[in-house]
């Protein structure tokens, strides 16, 4: 769950980026209101968070392919007012991230991993939301992986949401050449 608080005037993405941080806080900037993200999350989705990334990583550092980001990297999406919206983990086709870049860049990823936390498993509305937004950005795809009942809600422009179960097998297609895993080990190390 996110909660806004009513602004006296709209934050710009620079100031979000150094704003002085909170111990125990998140924020996303939404067109230019900042968004207390829902913190902490608990262990499956901090599991689920590092199982999903870590194969990502690997499968860049086997194949040279791409690059994925975890620690809810920020992405500014809209300017004026500014919208920064950080994903649990993103990935990027390679030459995708200028070199050199720092604080937000400007651009969504190629794909987005966003995990149910306790909060918003039971809430497809929220999730398909949220999984649209990065595709109205630009984003290629969206995968939302929920804890609770193991299965990853697969979203791509123009094409129906696809669900993936446990013993299902997610492959990449095109967007992550040779990429094959069970879904179950996007949740966990062992069966």
């Amino acid at each position: 769950m996110t909660t806004a608080k009513t602004p006296s005037r709209l934050m710009t993405a620079d100031e979000l980026l150094v704003m002085e941080r909170v111990p125990g806080k998140r924020y996303e900037l939404i067109r230019g209101v900042l968004t207390e993200k829902e913190v902490p999350t608990g262990h499956p989705h901090g599991e689920t968070v590092s199982c999903s990334h870590g194969m990502l990583f690997i499968y860049t550092l086997e194949t040279d392919y791409g690059v994925a980001i975890t620690g809810e990297p920020g992405y500014k999406l809209e300017s004026n007012p500014d919208t920064v919206r950080a994903p649990d983990v993103a990935w990027f086709a390679p030459g995708r991230i200028p070199p050199g870049i720092t604080g937000f860049p400007e651009l969504a990823p190629d794909l987005c991993i966003e995990v149910a936390s306790p909060s918003n498993s039971r809430n497809d509305r929220l999730l398909s939301d949220k999984a649209q937004m990065w595709l109205d950005f630009g984003t290629l795809e969206v995968w939302v992986l929920n804890p609770e009942n193991t299965s990853v809600a697969r979203y791509r422009p123009g094409q129906p949401t696809v669900t993936l179960q446990e013993d299902d097998v997610l492959d990449g297609e095109e967007l992550l050449p040779g990429f094959s895993i069970p879904v179950w080990q996007l949740f966990r190390r062992h069966r």
